[in-house]
């Protein structure tokens, strides 16, 4: 599966930018929280990322959730394109 770029606004992550794998409209990211994850959704928006020549998915902050259960491998956290 090919992966898009996507752009997070709102939330501990606003402004950071990262690659999921293509159909991905749900994205839970590390928090500054203990215990628990960020919690982004696409909009269907695509916005600019400086130093990339394609547009991003905007996915927005909705909320925080319990980590819980969810193994450390599993959490997702954004990095830097350039």
């Amino acid at each position: 599966m090919p992966d898009e770029l996507v752009v997070l606004r709102g939330g501990v992550r606003d402004g950071e930018s990262t690659t999921v794998q293509d159909g991905v409209r749900r994205l839970l990211a590390a928090s500054d929280a203990p215990g628990l994850v960020e919690i982004y959704e696409a909009n269907g928006q695509t916005d600019e990322v400086a130093g990339n020549s394609e547009s991003a998915l905007v996915f927005v902050h909705v909320g925080q959730e319990a980590a819980g259960d969810l193994a450390p491998e599993l959490q997702h956290s954004p990095q830097p394109h350039s």
